[in-house]
């Protein structure tokens, strides 16, 4: 089939030749992904937390300049030192007993992100596990060893938590319902450009047009497939 000469009719054409194809490529991925999702892939828990950085415990009073623009905006650039500090391998294995949990510290630091708040003095601790409660333990035992660790290397600040940490009910992870939306869309355009592709290396011609269009004559004469004459017919019986 010439490309150039593809028209609507003749993509409608080969989906309806090959839509068997279709709609078993698209189930077989769809199903594949809902497998994998409900019974394969084991889910993680995200645990978090809020810690505010800020001056040592002094009242705020503006007036009195004891807590002024000026501490707010360098606590605030802070911040990232204390991210730092809280994403050390040191720390962790202050924090955490790796040998019960047959862990090491990087394995926690793969799963631990923390984020500072743009302009604010609040920075977001999260750590993310296939078990909730030693996700909820492990978090609660690094912002104990943070706090400690940072009161020590800047002295003037204020750790303060202020989320507690909880345990989650819900998975943030697999989405299953969106992986399989995914699954099936995606295998519904495999099989569409796979028919396409099947259509375009094929360079048989279909009937007599197909034949007259590309080599510009008329077809004289048609040759019928005798395969259709079943055995005991009129003309093909013994």
């Amino acid at each position: 089939m010439n490309e150039d000469s593809m028209i609507i009719e003749d993509i409608v054409v080969i989906l309806i030749k090959r839509w068997k194809m279709i709609i078993l490529i698209t189930l077989i991925v769809t199903i594949f992904s809902g497998v994998l999702s409900f019974f394969i892939i084991l889910p993680k828990y995200e645990v978090s937390t809020k810690v505010f950085i800020g001056k040592e415990n002094n009242p705020i009073k503006v007036q009195d300049q004891i807590y002024n623009g000026n501490d707010v905006e360098m606590y605030q650039k802070l911040l990232k030192t204390y991210a730092e500090l809280a994403q050390t391998s040191d720390l962790v294995e202050k924090a955490v007993d790796l040998d019960r949990l047959g862990l090491k510290s990087q394995d926690i630091l793969n799963n631990l992100k923390v984020t500072p708040r743009t302009d604010t003095q609040i920075l977001e601790i999260k750590y993310t596990s296939e078990d909730k409660v030693v996700a909820k333990n492990i978090l609660d035992s690094i912002i104990h060893e943070f706090i400690k660790s940072s009161t020590e290397i800047i002295p003037n600040g204020n750790v303060k938590i202020v989320q507690s940490v909880k345990i989650p009910d819900n998975p943030v992870s697999p989405n299953k319902i969106m992986n399989i939306v995914i699954a099936f869309f995606l295998g519904l355009m495999i099989s569409i450009g796979l028919s396409f592709l099947l259509e375009f290396i094929d360079n048989t011609f279909k009937n007599k047009g197909e034949m007259e269009e590309m080599l510009k004559l008329p077809v004289l004469g048609v040759i019928p497939n005798f395969k259709s004459i079943k055995k005991g017919d009129k003309y093909g019986g013994i």
